[in-house]
């Protein structure tokens, strides 16, 4: 059935790209050869930064025991969706110059696009709020307690994702259609097209900096308020600080890098006309460097979690004993215990520089 049929707009988030050059080529397009290296080299890089840190936090002790590098491999894992399946997806479309497989995987592939973007700014998202958690009241993700609130707070992503996502998805599109190994083409219902907009980016993406905005203005009231009473040295002040400009970072790393993309693509919602991108005014380079730009926030944020202290000691640590052999091994594991000691008795969240730092020794 042909696209005309359909009384309704429609818009393709992810194969846009695709879409434009088949019409103008009929088949492949050298042009793109230099952006498919390009998404081939990322795809390799989302899955090594991301499966890495997942390895590092598994392997080092003083890690695995703390609720926030947990919650931090949660967003690895999310991020690793983009690395493994939906970047190589989207590069093979641009190799082949046309979405070349089943009906099926288009609807997949769409999907799992808009999940992958909503659960992703979620984990950071509760990454946030358990920080908001550690500030107010430290011991809370401690005992047995802290671990139950941990695995609520890793659930929690995924199931407020596919509760809002999958819905939407099965309730808001008219069908499916790939015909004679054309493109894979996604028609909307209208009044659902700037829904699954909001909801997928811009309402997480709302809420996180909404919470990072309050973790930075609850540590200045604290901070007055023990300037006030006088409470002298703070021993955990540096890793309260680490903490805030970590999740800063990571926060505007994954917000500014999915902007651009949903900026334009609700444009293209707005727009009626219901044809190609050029008719709205969208260039297909916009398209092709808004969603580049997209997929890179997949490889950037394990990079930015290396700037907690005690994520990048055992990574480096880790690093130190697979290239020094089993000498190395032996004296990083007698350190990492020495350290284990450390981070038990420190409240959750406090970096390894943070503690030597403040021991009274």
């Amino acid at each position: 059935m042909a696209s005309s049929t359909y009384v309704y707009p429609y818009f393709q988030n992810s194969t846009l790209l695709s879409l434009s050059f088949v019409r103008e080529s009929g088949g492949r397009n050298d042009h793109y050869l230099g952006l498919t290296i390009f998404h081939i080299f990322l795809a390799s890089w989302v899955g090594v930064a991301n499966s890495s840190q997942i390895i590092n936090v598994i392997l080092s002790d003083g890690l695995r025991r703390q609720p926030k590098t947990i919650l931090i491999c949660n967003v690895c894992v999310a991020e690793l969706i983009m690395g493994v399946f939906l970047c190589p997806l989207y590069t093979d479309t641009l190799m082949q110059g046309t979405w070349r497989h089943n009906t099926t995987l288009c609807a997949v592939y769409e999907l799992t696009f808009y999940l992958q973007v909503g659960v992703s700014t979620l984990a950071v998202l509760v990454v946030a709020v358990e920080r908001l958690y550690f500030l107010l009241t430290p011991g809370m993700m401690e005992g047995s307690g802290g671990r139950c609130i941990t695995i609520v707070l890793l659930c929690v992503p995924w199931i407020i994702g596919a509760a809002l996502v999958v819905p939407i998805f099965k309730f808001g599109t008219v069908a499916i259609q790939s015909e004679n190994a054309g493109p894979c083409q996604l028609l909307w219902k209208s009044k659902f097209q700037a829904v699954v907009v909001f909801i997928s980016f811009l309402c997480p993406a709302f809420l996180l900096l909404c919470v990072v905005v309050a973790l930075h203005a609850l540590h200045v009231v604290m901070k007055v308020h023990a300037k006030r009473r006088d409470l002298g040295p703070h021993p955990e002040k540096k890793a309260i600080k680490e903490s805030l400009r970590v999740v800063l970072l990571v926060s505007t790393v994954c917000v500014v890098l999915q902007f651009p993309f949903f900026v334009i693509l609700f444009k293209a919602v707005l727009c009626h006309a219901g044809g190609p991108t050029t008719s709205c005014g969208i260039e297909t380079s916009t398209w092709s460097a808004t969603m580049a730009i997209l997929m890179l926030k997949a490889g950037v944020t394990p990079v930015a979690w290396m700037a907690y202290t005690d994520i990048r000691v055992w990574f480096r640590q880790g690093l130190a004993g697979m290239v020094c052999g089993s000498k190395g091994v032996a004296e990083d594991d007698l350190s990492c215990r020495s350290n284990d000691q450390e981070s038990y008795v420190a409240s959750v969240g406090h970096s390894r520089q943070a503690i030597l730092q403040t021991s009274p020794m």
